[in-house]
C-alpha cells in the first residue's frame, strides 16, 4: 500500500495506492491538527473503505511545514512502526526534470509532483493548471525543463478578499454562473470570479505561448476545476487526481534509485 499525502492550504489529500487502483480521502486543512487527529481521520477512512493497513509506504508533498510532521507521525501511528522509506518532495529527488531556467527551491512540491504526472501522461511541452487555494500555471517544455508559471489568487480567496476588504460586498455562492452578465451582486461578483479566472489563465497561456513560439498542451485539476472547466474555451485535458499520480511516480522511481 501506498498513501501518497498532499498537504494544502485548503485540503489535505491522501491517496490509497493498491491493487485496487486509487481511493483518495479529502480533509480540510486545520493548522491545529495533530498527529492523533490525522492517524484517527485515516485509520477511520481505511476501515470504512475496506483498506489494508499492511506493507505501507509513503509520500508527502507539503505546502504547510506546520502540518508536515503532525502527518508523518500520525501515519507511523497507522503502519504501527517508523515508516523507513517515507519520502519527502522536493527538487532534489529523482523528477525527471529540468531546473535550470527556475529556482526549484522556491517551488510548491505540489506543483513538482504535477510537472512529473503531467510531463509523463501528457506530450510535453505541457502546462499544468492548478485551481486551488491559489491559481498556478506550470510549464514543462519538449525537453522536460520546467521553465516557470504563473500564480494568482484563486476563486475562494478573490471571494474572501472581497467580503473582507470591502463594506458593502458579501461572500458569494463558491458556484459558476450561468452566464457573464450578472443581475444581481452576488452573480456579478461570481461571473468576475469564474470568467475573470478563466479569462485571465487562458491570456496567460496564450501569452506564453506567444513568448516561447510553441504550442502548450494543457491539463487542469485543483479543487475549482469542475466550476471552471467548462469556462475554459481552448482544448485541454482535465485530472482531478494529477498531484497524487505525479507522488506516485516520484515515489516509485525514487524508491528504485535508493
Amino acid at each position: 500500500m501506498l498513501i501518497a499525502v498532499d498537504v494544502g492550504n485548503s485540503s489535505i489529500s491522501t491517496g490509497y495506492f493498491s491493487g485496487g487502483g486509487l481511493v483518495v480521502q479529502k480533509i480540510d486543512t486545520d493548522l491545529h491538527m495533530g498527529a492523533d487527529k490525522y492517524a484517527a481521520a485515516v485509520a477511520y477512512f481505511m476501515d470504512s473503505s475496506s483498506l489494508e493497513k499492511e506493507r505501507i509506504s509513503c509520500i508527502i508533498s507539503s505546502v504547510v511545514p506546520s502540518l508536515t510532521g503532525a502527518v508523518e507521525e500520525g501515519l507511523a501511528q497507522i503502519a504501527g512502526e517508523e515508516i523507513p522509506d517515507i519520502m519527502r518532495v522536493d527538487y532534489r529527488l529523482h523528477t525527471g526534470l529540468k531546473f535550470d531556467e527556475v529556482r526549484p527551491g522556491e517551488l510548491g512540491t505540489d506543483r513538482i509532483a504535477s510537472a512529473v504526472a503531467a510531463s509523463n501522461i501528457y506530450s510535453p511541452p505541457v502546462a499544468v493548471v492548478d485551481f486551488g487555494t491559489a491559481t498556478t500555471i506550470t510549464v514543462v517544455d519538449d525537453d522536460y525543463y520546467l521553465i516557470g508559471g504563473s500564480i494568482m489568487p484563486g476563486v475562494g480567496l478573490m471571494n474572501d478578499m472581497l467580503e473582507e476588504g470591502t463594506a458593502r460586498l458579501k461572500r458569494a455562492l463558491p458556484e459558476a454562473p450561468p452566464r457573464a452578465l450578472g443581475v444581481s451582486t452576488d452573480a456579478c461578483i461570481r461571473t468576475g470570479l469564474f470568467f475573470g479566472t478563466a479569462g485571465g489563465v487562458e491570456r496567460i497561456l496564450a501569452e506564453i505561448e506567444s513568448e516561447k513560439g510553441f504550442a502548450l498542451n494543457v491539463v487542469i485539476t485543483g479543487g475549482y476545476a469542475p466550476a471552471i472547466e467548462r469556462l475554459i474555451k481552448r482544448p485541454h485535458f482535465s485530472n482531478p487526481h494529477l498531484t497524487l499520480q505525479g507522488l506516485k511516480m516520484l515515489h516509485e522511481t525514487n524508491r528504485r534509485k535508493a
